[in-house]
C-alpha cells in the first residue's frame, strides 16, 4: 500500500513548506478503494484555539487500487495552522493524521477524545534578511574569556580579578563574580585569527555595564563595562571588523535589568533616583511592584533581575523612540542584535525592535533566543508570532543542536529518526525559507555543555556544580573520541542552510560542563592545532562555496545507526554529504550517485574508493 499523504512530498502538497498569503496550495490524498471513502474534508485549525477552516476535497482520479482526492486552496490570513483530514469509510468516520516523527499520514478511527498529531502550515509575510546570515560563518564570543590585550585604566575596584586560564568560580556565592580581563581591544587584536577561520559575523555576549562577568544584569544600557574598555574601544573594534568584511551582533537584554542598576538601584550604587528608591522615580513604572518596594516581579524569581514592564510608555520611549536606546546602539556601528529570552517579550515589543532596526539598517538581523521550535511557540497563554512578519529574522537553532549531538553520540534508530524529523521540520516544513536560511546553527553556547564534552564526556543530566567540577575535564581517551565526533558534527552543521556558528574555543578543543564551566578562558598557549586546521579548512571550503550554500535546496536522504546522507541542490549543482558516525570503515551506498558520476570536494579523512573511514565525512559533487 502506498502513501496516503506526505506533507514534504510535492505529489501530495505543492508547494512544500510555508506559504505566503493567497499562494495556491494543492493538497492530494490517496485512499485505498477497499475503504470505500466518501466526504473527504481538509480541516485547518488556527493555532491556539482561534477557529477552523473546512475544505471539501474532490475525487479526481483512480490510480490502481487508490482513489485520489484533491483540493486547491488559497489562505489569505497570516497565521499558524494545524491541519488533518476527515472522511467516511462505509459509514464510519475516519481521520487521517500525521505519523509520529515523520510527515506521512495514517488512518485512525474518529472519536471525540482521540489523540492525534496534525501537520503544520505556516502562512507568513516575508521578512527581509541578511545575505551574510545565509552564506557566512559566525563566531560567538564571551568577552571576558576570549583575549586580554593592552592595559585598561581605572578598573573597578569592587571586582574579583583572576589569572588567565584558572577555572571559573562555581560556588553559589561567587559564580559570575570573577573576571579574567578579556576585552574589546583583545577581540580587535585577534580579528586576523578569526578571518582565517572564515568568520564573517561576530556575536558578542553583553558588553554593557553590569556587576557580573556575564553582564545579563544590565546596570547601564549606554555605558560599556569598564573591564572591557571604553565606548571608543567599541567603535574602533567595530570599524576594524567592518574593514575586514565582518559584521557585529551585540547581545541585547530588554526583558529585565539588574537590581543593581541606575534604573532600579536597589543596592544604592548609583546617584540616580531608581525605581526601588522612590515612587517618583522616572523609572518607577518600568517595573511591576506588588508590595513596594520589597516585592516585585523578576525573571524566573531571581530578585537581582527585576522584570521590565513592556507596557510602560516611559520605557518604550527610552528604548524605541527616535534617538532612543536602539538608535544609539545602531549609531555606534553595530549590524544586528541578539535578543536575550526573546520568548519572554510580547509581540508588540518585538515589532518595535524590528521597526527601529528597519529604520537603521537595510539588512535586518534580529536573532532571538528561543529553545524550542520557534514557528509555533506559545508563552504565557498566547502564541508568539516570530516568523509571521516584522519580528525576528533568525533564532538560535537549539532543536537542531540537540538532534545532531544526540545522533552523533548515540546513533540508533530513535536518534536517527529524530535527526531526520528535526532537520526536515525546521528547514523544510515549519520555518519560512528566509528564516530557515538565516538561522544561527550552533553546537555549543554560553548556556550549554560544550559540544566536545556532550559528544564524549560524562553526561551532566541534573548533576550539581560540585559533580560538574569533578567531571569537567575529559580523559585522553574521551578527548580523542570527542574530537573525532566534533569534526563530523561541525561538518554537518556547515552543510546546513543558515549560518554555522562557532562558540569561541570549540575550534581548539575547549571542553566544559554547564555554566560556568563552558565559559573557560581561550587557551592561547595550548591550542589543538590539528582541530584548528580542520576548522580553517572547512571555513575555507564554506567561503569558496558560499553562493551555493546560501541558496541551495535541502533534503535529508536518510539516516540510520551508521550514518546519514544529506543533499543540497541548486538549479545547476548538487552536493551530497555522507557521514560515518561509527568506528568502522563503511561501504558507500550503491545508489548514492543517483546514476551520475561524482567527485569528492571535501573530506575529513582519506579513504579507499567507495568506502568511508570511521568517524569521518565527505562532500561529493554530482557531475
Amino acid at each position: 500500500m502506498g502513501k496516503i499523504f506526505c506533507s514534504t512530498d510535492k505529489t501530495f502538497k505543492n508547494p512544500v513548506g510555508p506559504v505566503k498569503p493567497n499562494d495556491k496550495i494543492c493538497f492530494r490524498v490517496k485512499i485505498n478503494v477497499s475503504l470505500n471513502p466518501s466526504d473527504l474534508y481538509l480541516i485547518f485549525d488556527r493555532y491556539w484555539m482561534q477557529g477552523s477552516i473546512i475544505c471539501k476535497m474532490e475525487k479526481i482520479a483512480k490510480e490502481g487500487e487508490e482513489i485520489v482526492f484533491e483540493a486547491n486552496i488559497r489562505i489569505q490570513e497570516i497565521n499558524i495552522y494545524k491541519y488533518h483530514f476527515e472522511f467516511y469509510s462505509n459509514g464510519q468516520k475516519k481521520v487521517i493524521t500525521k505519523e509520529h516523527m515523520c510527515f506521512d499520514g495514517k488512518i485512525q478511527d474518529w472519536h471525540w477524545n482521540m489523540e492525534k498529531e496534525d501537520w503544520q502550515l505556516t502562512v507568513y509575510k516575508p521578512t527581509p534578511t541578511s545575505k551574510t546570515m545565509s552564506d557566512g560563518i559566525m563566531y560567538q564570543i564571551f568577552p571576558d574569556r576570549f583575549y586580554k590585550f593592552g592595559k585598561i585604566e581605572d578598573l573597578p575596584k569592587d571586582r574579583i580579578y583572576r589569572e588567565w586560564g584558572e577555572k571559573p568560580f562555581f560556588s553559589d556565592d561567587l559564580i559570575g563574580m570573577d573576571y579574567f580581563g578579556g576585552n574589546l581591544q583583545g577581540i580587535k587584536n585577534r580579528l586576523e585569527y578569526l578571518k582565517k577561520l572564515g568568520v564573517t559575523v561576530l556575536y558578542l555576549n553583553p558588553i554593557w555595564l553590569a556587576n557580573s562577568n556575564h553582564r545579563y544584569n544590565t546596570s547601564d544600557y549606554k555605558e560599556v563595562d569598564p573591564v572591557l574598555g571604553k565606548k571608543q574601544d567599541l567603535i574602533e573594534f567595530i570599524d576594524e571588523a567592518h574593514r575586514r568584511g565582518m559584521i557585529i551582533i551585540l547581545d541585547t537584554v530588554l526583558n529585565h535589568t539588574g537590581s543593581d542598576s541606575k534604573y532600579f538601584n536597589k543596592e544604592g550604587r548609583f546617584q540616580s533616583n531608581g525605581a526601588y528608591n522612590s515612587r517618583n522615580s522616572e523609572y518607577y513604572d518600568w517595573y511591576y511592584f506588588s508590595n513596594y518596594p520589597y516585592q516585585y516581579e523578576s525573571w524566573w524569581g531571581f530578585t537581582t533581575l527585576p522584570k521590565i514592564n513592556q507596557e510602560s510608555i516611559s520605557f518604550q520611549k527610552f528604548a524605541f523612540a527616535e534617538g532612543g536606546l536602539l538608535d544609539y546602539w545602531y549609531s555606534l556601528g553595530i549590524d544586528g542584535i541578539r535578543l536575550d529570552v526573546a520568548d519572554e517579550l510580547p509581540n508588540h515589543t518585538l515589532k518595535k525592535i524590528y521597526d527601529v532596526s528597519k529604520r537603521n539598517k537595510k539588512e535586518i538581523i534580529i536573532v532571538g533566543e528561543v529553545w524550542e521550535d520557534a514557528s509555533n511557540k506559545t508563552n504565557y497563554g498566547h502564541r508568539m508570532e516570530y516568523f509571521l512578519g516584522n519580528e525576528l529574522t533568525s533564532v538560535m537553532n537549539y532543536p537542531v543542536k540537540e538532534a545532531i549531538l544526540a545522533y552523533i553520540r548515540y546513533g540508533g534508530e530513535y536518534w536517527a529518526s529524530n535527526l531526520v524529523e528535526v532537520l526536515t521540520r525546521i528547514f523544510v516544513e515549519n520555518y519560512p525559507r528566509e528564516i530557515a536560511y538565516s538561522l544561527m546553527n550552533f553546537l555549543s553556547s554560553h548556556d550549554t555543555v560544550r559540544a566536545i564534552t556532550k559528544l564524549a564526556g560524562p553526561e551532566v543530566n541534573d548533576q550539581d556544580k560540585i559533580w560538574q567540577n569533578t567531571h569537567d575535564e575529559l580523559s585522553r581517551e574521551e578527548y580523542i573520541l570527542g574530537r573525532e565526533r566534533l569534526k563530523i558534527s561541525y561538518l554537518l552543521l556547515y552543510f546546513l542552510p543558515g549560518i554555522p556558528s562557532i562558540f569561541y574555543g570549540d575550534e581548539v578543543g575547549v571542553s566544559g560542563q554547564k555554566d560556568p564551566f563552558c565559559r573557560k578562558c581561550y587557551p592561547w598557549n595550548r591550542k589543538d592545532k590539528k582541530l584548528l586546521r580542520f576548522f580553517k579548512e572547512i571555513g575555507k571550503f564554506r567561503k569558496k562555496e558560499k553562493e551555493f550554500f546560501g541558496i541551495a535546496d535541502f533534503e535529508v536522504k536518510w539516516a540510520d545507526d551508521e550514518g546519514c546522507i544529506i543533499k543540497r541542490m541548486s538549479e545547476d549543482r548538487s552536493m551530497i554529504l555522507v557521514l560515518n558516525r561509527t568506528n568502522q570503515v563503511l561501504d558507500l551506498p550503491s545508489d548514492i550517485y543517483e546514476g551520475k558520476s561524482a567527485k569528492i570536494i571535501f573530506n575529513t579523512k582519506e579513504t579507499l574508493e567507495n568506502k568511508i573511514a570511521p568517524y569521518s565525512g565527505m562532500i561529493l559533487e554530482l557531475m
